[in-house]
């Protein structure tokens, strides 16, 4: 069932079961991280609603094909977050299906719905029509209405592990990336493999990889602050706030991972993609001075945060910041 999305098994047991057995609901709320499939569960259950072969979806019939290229008239995808735009909605809400048994509208961001949309989406979720789906997809579904909530069941979608990532993309993705900078990407996408293939574009990963790579340094330059440390921390003068603020974001997520391999051998790590490298470093210094440097890193994030120069930042992190 559901051929095409990866992991989620929960999802493919609860909803692909309902769809087979014809017992599907008439509202469903998908809730995840960004990347993490809500888009291809809504697309996968709407294309096996409608799907006129003997699998889940078949992908070959006209309805599949249509559902999941986006050309199908009945499955429509709205961003609605005002209550104009729920209004829009429900004009063609009691129309008969142009060509297929149901109708399906797909919300986006409904998390981003101020709560007079809500309300009047409410009342649509309260007596929908017979042939009337709702699928609405949030990263969070705490932001939605109580009412809404438990007129909806709630499916949640799953981050992905990196090696279940890397496979995918080497099984079904062209580039011309080098295995090291794949796996720094994926490590960085926590899970979803949407950002991870957004970031597969050659300019992204290289804004990416050089934003790790200077975080990495950053923080080896502060623990070890000899000559060549002190020459990199004074390249950095010229960044701007913003771009810093992201760096020390990264650092801190640097920090956290040595941390971590101070304390355990096994830990999940959120930076560093070779568990060696992580180890390596961590063994070079003290947990009491990282964990130092990573409070200096906050109050340095803060500073940033409060219009403090870049100059003032690195260098009060530099002589008396640890």
């Amino acid at each position: 069932m559901f051929d095409g999305l990866i992991g989620n098994e929960n999802i493919k047991s609860t909803l692909g079961n309902a769809i087979l057995n014809k017992k599907f609901l008439h509202a469903y709320i998908i809730e995840g991280a960004y990347g993490t499939g809500k888009h291809t569960v809504a697309r996968l259950a709407s294309a096996s609603i409608m799907c006129q072969g003997n699998k889940m979806p078949c992908k070959k019939c006209d309805f599949c094909e249509k559902i999941l290229n986006d050309r199908c008239v009945d499955v429509r995808f709205f961003d609605a977050f005002t209550v104009d735009d729920v209004r829009k909605i429900k004009e063609g809400l009691y129309d008969s299906c142009a060509e297929c048994d149901y109708k399906i509208y797909i919300l986006n961001d409904v998390q981003k719905m101020n709560v007079k949309a809500q309300n009047a989406l409410l009342i649509a979720l309260e007596e929908p029509p017979k042939h009337v789906i709702f699928f609405l997809l949030t990263t969070d579904a705490s932001f939605l209405l109580e009412t809404i909530r438990s007129r909806a069941q709630i499916l949640r979608t799953k981050p992905l592990d990196n090696d279940t990532i890397y496979r995918y993309i080497e099984n079904n993705v062209s580039t011309n990336l080098s295995k090291e900078s794949i796996k720094e990407i994926i490590v960085s996408a926590r899970g979803s493999l949407g950002y991870a293939l957004d970031m597969l574009d050659e300019k992204r990963s290289e804004a990416l990889i050089s934003d790790r790579s200077k975080a990495r340094d950053l923080v080896l330059a502060y623990l070890t602050l000899d000559n060549s440390s002190l020459s990199f921390i004074s390249s950095l003068f010229s960044q701007k706030r913003d771009k810093l603020k992201e760096i020390f974001n990264l650092s801190l997520t640097v920090l956290r991972d040595l941390a971590v391999c101070k304390r355990s051998k096994s830990a999940p790590l959120c930076f560093f993609s070779s568990y060696d490298e992580a180890i390596s470093i961590a063994g070079k210094h003290s947990l009491k001075k990282i964990l130092a440097l990573y409070d200096s890193f906050e109050k340095g994030l803060n500073d940033l945060n409060t219009n403090a120069s870049v100059y003032t930042t690195l260098m009060s992190l530099a002589t008396g910041g640890i």
